[in-house]
């Protein structure tokens, strides 16, 4: 048996026992609350309690060292795996002080390094999160509901108390009770540059330690919406065909030509015929929005507009609240430096293939990474 599967080591041993999870809370000393918690890993009740159902479930002395890892020092391959990202990411214990930070969240959260330094706290209390945090607000909202869960798996613990503490003298708005509340929750970071980089914080248990939490800080680029939405001031203005550069044909692999009155595209060599602009602008448009604009997507560009505006910086085009939504802008309000900016942050290439016995062609993609 391994720390990595504690949770499923309890369930057997209780399952082999025939008992019900109340049994075993009950005769632990603890709350059903926190042997849930436990058994299906959604948060570390706390060392003491760990004990106590493993005492309670009888599991033999020669197993119990392997099975409360509290406080035990973060393993070289944990550390490897933290240090070898190349975006913030940090360990923190159950009350969420840091373990372990890479360089990455150093330079995101300077103070990170401070032994003893508890994230939970910094955001819920320090006046750094609040400036750099434009929709601190709706964060504090997020790991308040976190902070409920902790103390509800961990009701003893000291460092939580304290925090819970606080909250409530300090008067912060009680978030829903969730133990995913931070997890895939948007922040949104002032800079002294004026840029606003967003990204979305990403919670796991690392593989072996069930009282620790990896926090990840994922970027979420804001492309293509200051290229399609922002004011146009900073881009070159397209000129000339959409898709140049970004068709292939897939019979001899030479890229396609464009001509204006009437906008065609063509091969050089002939292996295709004359292809109208609006026909494959039309049907390769379709596609990347259904790609960029996913509903999610949406979801969170829709906030990010609404703290960009909050913030003074106007946008000139509303983003898309869907794909349909983004194909109707497409053909009504967008300039062609929006619809440029949307293919070449979506879309490598488009590979153009004879349609057999039918009119038309086919297409094939190649597509960028979105984040």
């Amino acid at each position: 048996m391994v720390v990595a599967n504690l949770a499923e080591v309890i369930a057997v041993y209780r399952a082999r026992a025939a008992l019900d999870p109340s049994h075993v809370a009950e005769r632990a000393g603890i709350s059903i609350a926190q042997y849930l918690a436990l058994e299906q890993g959604t948060a570390w009740p706390g060392t003491e309690a760990v004990k106590a159902i493993v005492e309670a479930l009888q599991i033999p002395h020669t197993h119990r060292a392997r099975l409360v890892a509290a406080g035990a020092p973060v393993d070289k391959y944990l550390q490897r795996m933290l240090h070898g990202y190349d975006i913030p990411a940090l360990i923190v214990d159950s009350s969420w002080r840091t373990v372990e930070s890479n360089a990455f969240a150093r330079t995101l959260l300077p103070a990170s390094v401070s032994p003893g330094w508890n994230l939970m706290r910094w955001i819920l209390f320090d006046a750094d999160a609040r400036r750099r945090l434009a929709n601190w607000d709706d964060v504090v909202q997020g790991f308040t509901g976190a902070l409920r869960d902790a103390i509800t798996a961990a009701p003893d613990d000291p460092e939580l108390l304290a925090i819970h503490e606080d909250a409530k003298r300090r008067g912060l708005p009680a978030g829903p009770t969730s133990q995913d509340c931070p997890d895939g929750q948007v922040l949104v970071w002032r800079t002294e540059s004026g840029a606003y980089p967003i990204s979305a914080c990403l919670v796991t248990v690392p593989s072996g330690r069930p009282d620790l939490q990896q926090v990840t800080f994922v970027p979420r680029s804001t492309q293509p919406v200051p290229v399609l939405m922002a004011a146009p001031s900073t881009h070159a203005t397209w000129y000339g065909p959409l898709l140049t550069d970004l068709l292939a044909c897939g019979l001899c692999g030479l890229l396609l030509t464009g001509s204006d009155a009437p906008t065609t595209y063509s091969c050089a060599t002939g292996c295709l015929p004359e292809l109208p602009a609006d026909y494959l602008e039309s049907r390769i448009a379709g596609q990347v929005l259904t790609r960029a604009f996913p509903a999610q997507g949406c979801r969170e560009l829709g906030l990010a507009q609404e703290i960009l505006m909050a913030e003074g910086m106007e946008l000139e085009l509303n983003v898309p609240v869907s794909a349909q939504h983004a194909l109707h802008q497409w053909q009504s309000s967008m300039t062609n430096t929006q619809r440029r900016g949307i293919l070449t942050t979506t879309l490598r290439s488009a590979t153009v293939y004879p349609s057999p016995g039918a009119t038309g062609v086919d297409l094939g993609y190649s597509w960028r990474e979105l984040n």
